[in-house]
């Protein structure tokens, strides 16, 4: 057992060192991702996110803190999301089901169902994810469609915001913008840097907003 055990984690370790996609949100590469999107004058909202694939098995986890500007802050969320992936045969595009559960402050637990997708066409990559959730005066939609385009030296095109939908109190948050990215190799193995910049526009709240991080794949 031991000796099966040790054989299956060089195998995941070999396959993680050999793949690594900075864009693609299923990568097998560990990754840790620093986020924040900020609402004009008003408050920024800092997500700290770590993933990663493990055979057919996709792990995510985040939390959500609010910087308000005027006020004191406030921490919004955590959560945990497993999907089991499935791949076309020509490996071009994934998909995968799963459960997530969420702990959401000042109302409590949620949990739910989530489908992430990430399909590629030449040059061009969509990606999707969304979760969506219920518990006691909880019910709540995360959607968040990617349409991404690789140049050279490492660039890239995204547009890929994260729409938030709360049915209970009637507020919700659909930001549409386009923004550029640009992802630093190292000359040998090691840490991949993935830099994003990318304005939007909130279509419900009429209100200007920057999507902006880091994002390290180890």
């Amino acid at each position: 057992m031991k000796k099966l055990f040790l054989t299956l984690v060089i195998c995941s370790v070999f396959n993680i060192a050999q793949s690594q996609d900075a864009n693609n949100p299923i990568d097998p590469s560990p990754t840790l991702g620093i986020w924040n999107r900020f609402y004009g004058d008003d408050f920024s909202r800092l997500q700290i996110l770590g993933n990663v694939t493990l055979n057919k098995w996709f792990l995510r986890a985040t939390a959500e803190q609010e910087f308000n500007y005027n006020a004191d802050n406030d921490f919004k969320s955590a959560n945990f999301l497993v999907a089991r992936l499935f791949s076309s045969k020509n490996g071009k595009h994934q998909f995968g089901l799963g459960g997530v559960i969420s702990y959401i402050n000042h109302k409590g637990f949620a949990g739910g169902v989530n489908f992430v997708s990430v399909s590629k066409f030449g040059a061009w990559k969509a990606i999707t994810l969304t979760t969506l959730q219920g518990g006691s005066d909880i019910f709540t939609m995360e959607f968040q469609p990617g349409i991404y385009k690789d140049f050279d030296k490492g660039w890239y095109f995204r547009s890929h915001p994260r729409m938030l939908f709360d049915f209970t109190n009637g507020q919700h948050e659909v930001p549409l913008g386009a923004g550029f990215g640009k992802i630093l190799k190292p000359a040998e193995e090691g840490t991949v840097f993935n830099l994003f910049f990318e304005p939007q526009y909130d279509v419900v709240n009429t209100r200007v907003m920057l999507y902006a991080g880091v994002k390290m794949l180890f």
